[in-house]
């Protein structure tokens, strides 16, 4: 029995070696012209300061009247904040209660990262207790899992071992 895996260890390594030294051939051989649109990357001052006109006009109007706020320029339709958006969701963190972060799911975040998605989780949905809980059970299923798959192959091991001898 060791005589057989150890050839059939053998042979699917001989195998991936032969496969990943094809892949590495084939892929030096060709070259293919890389096309980008170099637009996206020029820097154009006026159409950035042309894109902000609207916010410097708010600025400007809140700077000189000091007791002005955003809710108050909005309950009363001011054409100053008419394509503005309030909220503000920086790297990707989510801008309403329930949302998850970048739009993973708080279950998988626990899941595939364990304690550093539960960490990620509370930090990002800025402490969520619904959305840390979900990345908690997250990280229950997925040590639950692991210790199962675990005792399965330890026992498979051991009774390979034990018939062995």
């Amino acid at each position: 029995m060791k005589k057989f895996i150890l050839k059939s260890v053998s042979l699917i390594l001989a195998i991936s070696l032969l496969s990943a030294q094809n892949f590495s051939i084939m892929a030096s051989t060709t070259t293919a012209a890389v096309e980008f649109e170099e637009s996206v990357f020029s820097y154009d001052d006026d159409l950035l300061l042309a894109e902000l006109s609207e916010l410097d006009e708010l600025d400007a109007y809140i700077e000189a009247n000091e007791g002005t706020t955003f809710d108050e320029l909005t309950n009363e339709n001011s054409p100053l904040v008419a394509n503005i958006e309030s909220t503000a969701s920086p790297m990707g963190m989510a801008d309403q209660s329930g949302e998850p972060p970048l739009g993973i799911p708080s279950f998988l975040w626990g899941c595939v990262f364990g304690v550093v998605g539960l960490v990620i989780v509370y930090i990002m949905t800025d402490s969520d207790m619904d959305q840390t809980k979900k990345a908690m059970w997250g990280c229950v299923a997925s040590t639950a899992v692991s210790v199962v798959l675990y005792m399965v192959v330890w026992g498979a091991w051991a009774s390979a071992v034990d018939a062995a001898y």
